[in-house]
């Protein structure tokens, strides 16, 4: 038997076996699950026989004998032929999202992501107890705190501000906010006194901390189905203004798209600095180009395919 390992991923060639142990945030558990699975199926051109991922959330585990995948997700039987490369890999949480492969990724997601029977009660328990119109609600996910130390964080006002925008075209409309940190709330509320707060998930003052690591070890297992829950209740409204990070990221990918998604990536809404600055290297080869073929023997490029 041949043993591979790649980040955390330790793949038992010879028996068709993926076994993922990453251990982070909750969604970064989710993350680095779905890059060994697309990696594996991408390397073998077919989906391994068994995936172990027993060892995941650690962090939210009272007994670490649990397997935590049993209360989070619900088995899936379909199958996912190999007709091409799909590509994901976990740092796409600071990418613009619609780089996304949704229409690659959605079988994934459906067979080895979707959200337990318990997970999905308590959503719906969400939409009766908030009387949730998911036409009329736009949802605000604002991940602060610790995030800051792997990325640079909106500020408020930038969330606020794109709020403004979106009440401006529809007064209709209603907010649903769902944040870690306390000041981004009073900050949103200060502008928009009546909003939806899913109650059940805890906020805490702005510090280098994390949720879970603020509850006992007993709660946390719970945490993690209140807040899947809550990102899937964010996912299905008609606007989504979200951070960059895993969090936001899956509340896309269960979307499905990035219709009406409002993304806060770089100092900016929507595209990353990547892409503006590809954006900008094609302009200027563009502009090289045309000046050498302007002199190149009287020729001249009249025109370019954008």
């Amino acid at each position: 038997m041949l043993l591979v390992r790649k980040e955390r991923i330790v793949i038992a060639t010879a028996m068709n076996i993926l076994k993922i142990t990453h251990n982070a945030g909750f969604f970064s558990c989710f993350s680095k699950k779905l890059e060994g699975i697309v990696w594996f199926f991408n390397t073998h051109k077919h989906l391994s026989d068994q995936i172990d991922t027993a060892e995941q959330f650690s962090l939210y585990k009272s007994d670490p004998s649990d397997d935590l995948n049993l209360l989070y997700f619900k088995d899936s039987d379909i199958s996912i032929p190999y007709n091409r490369a799909v590509k994901f890999y976990s740092d796409m949480q600071f990418i613009d999202y619609k780089g996304l492969d949704f229409t690659g990724l959605r079988p994934f997601i459906e067979k080895y992501f979707s959200p337990s029977e318990c997970v999905l009660s308590i959503a719906s328990s969400y939409e009766k107890k908030y009387n949730i119109d998911y036409i009329n609600t736009c949802a605000v996910f604002y991940r602060g705190n610790d995030k800051s130390t792997e990325t640079k964080i909106a500020p408020y006002e930038a969330f606020i501000s794109q709020a403004k925008k979106i009440k401006a075209q529809d007064s209709n409309i209603a907010f649903l906010v769902q944040t870690d940190e306390t000041e981004f709330l009073e900050a949103f509320t200060k502008e928009f006194p009546i909003v939806i707060r899913i109650e059940e998930i805890p906020h805490m003052n702005k510090k280098i901390s994390t949720i879970h690591d603020e509850l006992p070890t007993k709660a946390r297992a719970e945490f993690g189905v209140d807040f899947f829950a809550a990102t899937l209740v964010l996912s299905k409204c008609s606007h989504l203004i979200t951070h960059s990070g895993n969090c936001g990221l899956w509340a896309v990918l269960y979307r499905g798209s990035c219709t009406n998604v409002y993304q806060w990536l770089n100092h900016s809404w929507e595209r990353s600095k990547g892409n503006r600055f590809l954006i900008w290297l094609k302009i200027e080869c563009k502009k090289r180009l045309k000046k050498i073929l302007k002199g190149n023997n009287g020729w001249t490029v009249l025109s370019f395919d954008k």
